[in-house]
């Protein structure tokens, strides 16, 4: 009788017997929460770090024209002014003018180079001061390639759609705006006056996550009303 008095005294409450298993339960929940934040944050920090490599370009003739004259901004960077070493005898920085012309088209290229470590896809390209809201003197029809899509306008740009475009690790993409000049806006305009809008953003992703990339800011096009020879 002593005996069985003394295994009753040891043998666990029932109500601390359903404690062990909802604590076990707990326990094993926390762990798998916890493993499952390092995996987004390590995922989160890859895609970040390929996304963080990605720039935009531009060439030494980052706009070409038909019907239209492409000059410098400021004028005079011509073979009388360039110093010994092939280079424009001053520290002044040039860019690039478009005379606009009715019935013309021109070409912007720009280059998406990726410096990561993985794959991304080129998403969107977005041209500030082009959206339909905007007096402006010219209008984007297409991105090429793959950029016929125009989407919804926001607030500051006219927007399009890339698709199936991929920029691989280490390599580049070209990317050509097509522009026309913009009848129904050009009274907004006196001869000679113009504006130089932003120049384009382009939306990547990559393992699901999105960056929208900013062209240099000093890589803006200016477009005049007429030809730069008629407003010397």
């Amino acid at each position: 009788m002593g005996e069985t008095m003394v295994a009753e005294r040891l043998e666990p409450a029932p109500e601390k017997k359903r404690r062990e298993p909802r604590r076990r339960a707990l326990l094993i929940a926390a762990i798998a929460g916890g493993a499952i934040a390092v995996v987004v944050a390590g995922w989160q920090i890859a895609a970040w770090t390929a996304l963080g490599a990605v720039r935009i370009v531009y060439d030494a003739r980052p706009v070409a024209c038909e019907g239209a004259e492409v000059t410098l901004d400021p004028p005079g960077a011509s073979d009388e002014f360039l110093s010994d070493g092939g280079f424009a005898g001053d520290e002044t920085f040039y860019s690039p003018v478009v005379g606009v012309e009715p019935g013309m088209t021109c070409g912007v290229r720009f280059f998406v180079v990726n410096d990561g470590w993985s794959e991304v896809d080129a998403r969107a390209v977005a041209l500030p001061g082009m959206q339909e809201e905007f007096v402006s003197l010219i209008r984007p029809t297409m991105v090429n390639p793959n950029g016929q899509m125009r989407l919804a306008d926001t607030d500051d740009a006219a927007v399009f759609a890339i698709e199936g475009m991929p920029v691989p690790a280490g390599d580049q993409q070209s990317f050509t705006v097509i522009l026309e000049a913009n009848a129904e806006d050009a009274a907004g305009y006196e001869q000679c006056s113009g504006f130089m809008p932003r120049p384009p953003r382009v939306t990547v992703s990559a393992l699901g996550v999105e960056r929208t990339v900013a062209s240099p800011e000093d890589s803006g096009i200016w477009y005049s009303d007429g030809a730069r020879s008629d407003c010397d």
